[in-house]
């Protein structure tokens, strides 16, 4: 109650909570889509689009660059959302973002990537992933001079603009932003330097006739009896299989692996569909490249990564010490003579052993996860991932100030000796002398009420 005609004081109101950019972010409210997003009315931005519903089904299908032409905010049912008008992707080479099969649905589900300077980092460069909901497919009309472009349909730009605006219109998506994911660095990689302590012995498979990982009749292939080593024996007693040793290994990306080769990748490879094409302009036929010819690259790995990856993915193709990745080329480009530097793309499914030897005995020794689709995001595939994760983790413990990694030791060591010292006892005995005092109270009480 206010006395003596005071006025009651308004709530004290909170402060916002400061953002921190240096950690992955997740946005999804309006005002704060429209406050992140509002710098691409002012520049456009290059983008990679992928439809989420293809990325499962295919390696190249649904996905495509583009770019960001401007920003709309338009009316929905829940209230004003932020809209991108994105030029309509062109398809990554070999592949198809609109299939015959698959056309462009309205509430479909697509995912943009991008990069942009934000004045609320301080201007630093971020990294933006957005979720999105396809509204339509649409004509833009750039105007430069009023800064009010046309984004519409086709029916209602000829009707507003005539065959003059059919003819001026640039094809473009409408994509309604759900959320937004924004990320402080680039996406991570490995260079050789980093890993060099941690992996051994890389070897580059090519399989002619095609790597069992990637064929698919009506579903993809689902494994094979034997293990992995006595696979590829069985590949190179039928002459199908070419080993590259010293291979020189680059650096290791989200989803892509760069290396050297000592010589010509496909020399040497012979297979009733390779032309002369083949051999002359790889990157021009990739697609069919990579449909008759695997790529499996296999290198061994240190007792502290082995560690860590066996712990969290024991299943993995192989040895513990080995690891063993299903790849898809690229990229092949002239190095120093006779080198060729290859940019493989890791293959979204993971080679997989059945470690029951039971099971393995009357079903499939080697086997593929996902068994039928492929892992939709680079951070699915467990053993190139997990091994990524191990690295890391290990990068940061080397690292670490002598003294530090001393303690760290100490401490290992006197945990270790503690277990030794009650191995196989049940109790220590503070715990021994508790309990004792606890059964000696109850015969105590038990007595006294007798």
């Amino acid at each position: 109650m206010a006395l003596f005609g005071g006025k009651k004081k308004a709530p004290a109101k909170k402060a916002k909570k400061a953002i921190n950019w240096e950690r992955v972010q997740v946005f999804s409210k309006p005002e704060q889509l429209g406050a992140l997003l509002k710098g691409l009315r002012e520049r456009e931005a290059q983008c990679s689009v992928a439809r989420i519903k293809l990325k499962a089904a295919s390696l190249l299908a649904g996905r495509g660059t583009g770019s960001i032409n401007t920003l709309q905010i338009m009316n929905f049912k829940s209230g004003p959302r932020p809209v991108l008008v994105v030029s309509r992707p062109k398809a990554l080479p070999g592949g198809n973002f609109i299939p015959v099969d698959n056309p462009l649905e309205p509430g479909e589900k697509t995912e943009v990537s991008y990069s942009l300077p934000l004045a609320a980092a301080g201007g630093n460069e971020l990294y933006f992933t957005a979720a999105c909901t396809l509204l339509q497919e649409a004509l833009f009309i750039r105007d430069s001079k009023a800064g009010k472009h046309w984004v519409g349909s086709r029916e209602l730009t000829e009707k507003k603009h005539g065959e003059n605006g059919i003819r001026q219109g640039e094809e473009c998506i409408q994509l309604r932003v759900d959320k937004l994911t924004c990320f402080p660095n680039a996406p991570e990689a490995f260079s050789a330097e980093d890993f060099a302590p941690y992996i051994f012995k890389p070897k580059l498979y090519c399989i002619s006739g095609g790597g069992m990982w990637a064929k698919k009749v009506a579903d993809y292939f689902e494994g094979i009896q034997d293990d992995i080593h006595k696979h590829l024996e069985d590949m190179e007693s039928k002459e199908q299989l070419k080993a590259i040793e010293n291979i020189q290994l680059i650096d290791f990306g989200v989803d892509q692996i760069n290396l050297f080769t000592p010589g010509s990748l496909l020399a040497g490879i012979e297979h009733d569909k390779m032309m002369p094409s083949h051999y002359k302009k790889p990157n021009d036929n990739l697609m069919e490249l990579n449909s008759f010819i695997g790529f499996l690259l296999h290198f061994e790995i240190s007792d502290e990564v082995k560690e860590l990856l066996v712990r969290t993915f024991a299943q993995k193709a192989g040895k513990e010490i080995d690891i063993f990745l299903p790849l898809t080329l690229g990229n092949i480009q002239e190095a120093d003579p006779p080198k060729e530097r290859i940019a493989f793309q890791i293959f979204p499914r993971d080679l997989i052993q059945e470690m029951d030897p039971k099971k393995r005995r009357n079903g499939l020794g080697l086997k593929f996860m996902p068994p039928f689709t492929l892992h939709p995001n680079a951070e699915d595939h467990n053993t190139y991932r997990k091994l990524l994760v191990a690295i890391g983790q290990r990068l940061r413990e080397d690292q670490k100030p002598e003294e530090e990694k001393n303690k760290i030791a100490s401490v290992q060591a006197q945990v270790s000796e503690r277990r030794e010292a009650t191995k196989g006892k049940r109790v220590d005995e503070n715990m021994k002398k508790a309990f004792s005092k606890r059964v000696e109270a109850k015969k105590r009480k038990e007595a006294a009420g007798g």
